[in-house]
């Protein structure tokens, strides 16, 4: 394959950012919690606001929880949602539910009780843990998931093992909701690669800390949290509803590194979010804000001002995570950024989705292309699947233009 199926015409790639890197064939709690639990167990993996989880704590944790589930299928596999405010629970269950060989669903908060109760009988869910009391009245139909409390799997499963059999790591584990609504569901294996693949392309290493406050159940909060606790750092769990309480954790446990969507970022603008904004000055290396369209370079900027940090960008989706990004030591203001480590984007023709049969350096423009590790490996329905995947090569929808230096700028977005 051509460079000019990676966007690597370039004469510049960050130095001592490897472009390709496999991927473990091991599981993502294997790979995120058990692994660093043995190396650095008394090093923090999670911090909240008001308490600290090591990794040692999280994999003891991890295996109580995987085994109070367990008790109630028999030790079989089911399907999960997953709706608790409290950040070091909730990653608590979502490792457990992952230890299990369960498939789940995240809901985000944001979301109505009522549009939740709906994606998680979608999803076809036989349980859901929750706090939430509108949800649990909205989830009261018959023939909905039986629901469990929190508090419900303390001290349950007391001699239940673990699941047996070589573990399938290309199966479901956790579905997304894409932008049209319908869910496209990740593995072990792609969440895994994502974890390499980002970790790898910042870098990242063991002694850094990452700032989680995007849900969760969306792919800029996992991209948050999965990547720092494979390389063994520490993450942040936070959100923006409380712009004080933040700011002072900020200030007090110095991330580098977090992503917001364009428009959570906008926030930073208010008056309610000086607090945090000054807070990021001080600690943050650069604010990676996610972009799913056209953007301005002005906008960008003005961000940067506001900031007195880098406003670097990343395209992503649900379907795929992170695509192309800028890198803290390569970027321009009018373009959205490069391939990330194991992603490959091909051009092709936004009328159809097909892949063009010429490389990006003989074109104009063309629908951005992506084949990496890092892709969902399954859709709702299958018109679904066809829809989204042409030639092996995962749609975008967005039409982008690449420079010579192998800097992609996004131009428009195509007409489902």
């Amino acid at each position: 394959m051509s460079k000019g199926a990676v966007g690597l015409t370039a004469g510049y790639w960050p130095e001592n950012v490897y472009r390709y890197l496999a991927t473990p064939g091991i599981s993502l709690d294997e790979g995120l919690v058990t692994r660093a639990s043995k190396r650095r167990g008394d090093e923090p993996a999670l911090i909240g606001y008001d308490a600290v989880l090591t990794y040692k704590q999280l994999a003891v944790e991890m295996e109580l929880i995987m085994k109070a589930l367990l008790s109630y299928t028999e030790g079989k596999s089911a399907r999960l949602g997953i709706a608790v405010r409290d950040p070091l629970q909730l990653v608590k269950l979502i490792f457990g539910a992952l230890r299990a060989r369960w498939s789940l669903f995240i809901t985000k908060p944001s979301v109505s009780a009522s549009e939740r109760a709906a994606q998680i009988s979608r999803f076809n869910a036989e349980f859901l843990i929750t706090d939430d009391p509108d949800l649990k009245s909205a989830m009261a139909s018959p023939g909905t998931a039986k629901i469990i409390e929190f508090q419900d799997l303390q001290g349950k499963g007391t001699g239940v093992s673990g699941p047996k059999g070589r573990q399938d790591l290309q199966a479901p584990a956790i579905a997304l909701v894409m932008d049209n609504g319908s869910f496209v569901y990740h593995s072990h294996k792609s969440l895994l690669a994502g974890a390499v693949s980002w970790s790898s392309f910042l870098p990242l290493t063991a002694e850094d800390r990452m700032l989680a406050i995007e849900p969760l159940g969306t792919w800029e909060g996992l991209y948050s949290l999965l990547p720092v606790l494979f390389r063994g750092g520490s993450c942040l769990m936070a959100d923006l509803s409380e712009p004080d309480r933040l700011a002072e954790a900020v200030r007090s446990h110095r991330p580098i590194y977090t992503i917001l969507p364009r428009l959570e970022a906008r926030k930073l603008y208010g008056s309610e979010c000086r607090s945090v904004v000054q807070a990021f000055r001080e600690s943050l290396r650069g604010l990676f804000v996610s972009v799913n369209g056209p953007f301005t370079a002005i906008g960008r900027r003005r961000l940067r001002n506001l900031l007195q940090k880098p406003a670097l960008l990343t395209y992503g989706s649900a379907e795929a995570g992170p695509v192309l990004s800028s890198h803290p030591t390569w970027y321009l203001d009018a373009a959205v950024g490069i391939p990330l480590t194991n992603v490959d984007v091909w051009p092709l023709n936004p009328a159809d989705g097909n892949p063009l049969e010429v490389p990006w350096e003989t074109i104009e423009y063309a629908e951005i292309g992506v084949k990496s590790p890092m892709t969902a490996i399954g859709y709702e329905t299958q018109e679904e699947q066809e829809k989204h995947v042409k030639g092996g090569w995962l749609r975008s929808w967005i039409v982008a233009t690449m420079d010579p230096n192998g800097l992609f700028y996004l131009m428009s977005r195509v007409e489902d």
